[in-house]
Parts: structure tokens; sequence; C-alpha cells
């Protein structure tokens, strides 16, 4: 079973709460997500499928991308912005990835054109948000918009700092990072540009886990806001104009169930070698005592 199935049958189990044994809720209380890293590791795509998706239209390459990264960890940097602080309480995300209702992982077609369906999961439950619905959706309306905005920024910074440099270059010397720069159009063009619309909607809550708890929130936004939470989300799935970003390197420590793991393996790999060589020795030695019978 892949990493990716593992993380899927965990995420689809759905069990509540109350289904759960005494023992088993009562040795995860209290406990999230965001205290270790996902053991799982998220490959980064190769060139030539990076140029592949350079010749999808928009709304396809933003779409096959988040397919892409259906399952692989949310980066450290996601799940510091991404948290939702209402209800006198911090809502972590523990990951985001494709509403598969809307958007199935082995269809290439888009569905609802101008959209993406995503859905985030957070610690918590949706018994928190009885009675306190709209508050929760408000934080959250304002969290995607605070994100983006940040980006934005960050965006017309670099641009700007880019067109600074290529000024005070010298004639023929070009950009100091070895860049293109930014010349006249480009820079009108670019302050030109409208800002597009997030057009981000909470459509419904649920719940889903099967140790840890998570508060799904099944939304939908454009799909230029829904390629930049993807920037930040899974960096190496989403390059940023074009240029591939650096695969995101966690330093949260890995679960403890890791390390049980890897002994028991250890061990059992261990016996089976010596099984083996028992089996080895034994058919070796009755082959070496037949012959000496024969002679």
């Amino acid at each position: 079973v892949s990493n990716r199935s593992r993380l899927d049958l965990l995420l689809s189990l759905g069990l509540r709460g109350a289904n759960r044994s005494p023992a088993m809720s009562a040795a995860y209380k209290g406990r999230e997500s965001g205290s270790t890293r996902n053991p799982h590791s998220a490959s980064a795509p190769g060139a030539k499928q990076l140029k592949e998706w350079s010749k999808l239209s928009c709304e396809e390459r933003v779409l096959t991308q988040w397919r892409a990264a259906f399952g692989c960890p949310v980066s450290d940097e996601a799940k510091a912005q991404f948290c939702i602080h209402a209800l006198d309480r911090t809502f972590r995300l523990s990951d985001v990835r494709l509403w598969t209702q809307h958007h199935p992982l082995h269809g290439k077609q888009v569905v609802d054109g101008g959209k993406v369906h995503l859905e985030f999961f957070f610690d918590g439950t949706t018994s928190e948000l009885t009675g306190h619905e709209e508050q929760f959706t408000k934080a959250f309306e304002n969290m995607i918009e605070q994100q983006l905005q940040e980006r934005r920024v960050i965006d017309f910074r670099k641009k700007l700092a880019t067109r600074r440099r290529r000024g005070t270059a010298s004639p023929g010397e070009g950009d100091m990072d070895g860049g293109d720069g930014v010349d006249d159009e480009d820079w009108n063009t670019y302050l030109k540009k409208p800002v597009p619309a997030t057009d981000f909607s909470i459509r419904s809550y649920r719940e889903a886990g099967c140790m840890l708890m998570f508060l799904v929130c099944q939304t939908s936004v454009s799909v230029s806001a829904s390629e930049v939470l993807g920037q930040i989300a899974f960096q190496e799935h989403f390059p940023i104009d074009g240029v591939a970003q650096p695969p995101s390197t966690s330093t949260m420590p890995l679960p403890r169930w890791v390390y049980g793991l890897g002994v028991c393996t250890v061990t059992v790999s261990f016996f089976a070698v010596v099984a083996w060589w028992q089996v080895f020795t034994q058919i070796v030695f009755a082959g070496g005592e037949a012959a000496l019978t024969a002679a």
C-alpha cells in the first residue's frame, strides 16, 4: 500500500469520536497533527512534467498540480500561516487537498469552470462550531484574504526590487541576479493588472480521521487564488512565474510510532535473514553429505 493510500484511508474513515474506544480516546486526547511532521515525503515533479504542465490552460494546469499534490505533506509555512483564530482557540491546518467529489483524481476534465474546490483539514471537530458557524466562517475568510494579500505584497516588492536593480545597473550589465529584469512595458502591465477575485466560499463542514480528529472545511475558490494557496502549501508542485520552488523542509520531529515501526522492521528483517541462512546452510550441508555418500 502506498503512502498516499495510507493517508487517504486514515482521512476517509470519518469515524466519530463517540465510536472510538475509551482507551484510544484517552491516549490521543489533546494531540494535534501540528506537533509532529508528516513522515511521508513528497517528490518534486521533474522538468519534463513541468514542461507538460506549461502547455495546459491555466485552469487545467492548476487542477493538475493540485491532483499531483494530493496526499503530500503540507509545508510548515502553510501550517503556520493558515491558522484560524476563532472561538477562543486556534484551529491549526493539518492538510489541504482537492475536493474529489468535484474534481476526481483520475480525471482531467474541468467540472466547474473558474473555480477550484478544496478541502481544508484542521485539528478539531464539528461540534466545536455548533452555534458559532458564522463566526468561524468569517475568521476563515479573513485568514484566506490576508494570506492572498500578503502574497501579492511580497510579489510587488520582489518585482520592484528587481526593477530598481535594473535601473541602477550599468548598460549591458542586466539584472544582478542573472534574471531578465523588469522593463518599463512589463512594469506598467503589472501595475495595470487587476487584482484577481478570490471568490472564496465555504460550502459545508464534516469530520474525518481515526486517532486524530479533523474538522474538514469544504470550500471553493477562484483558480488564481487556489494557485497562490498551492504555492504556499505545496511549494515543490507550484512554480512561481514558471520557476520551480525548492521543496519545503520540515523542522518538526517525527511521530513516535515511526521509531517503533523502524525497530520492528529491523527486528523482523534480522530474524528473516537468520531463518534464510539456516535454510541455506541445511541445503548446502545436505548436498555435501549426499555427495560423500555417493562417493
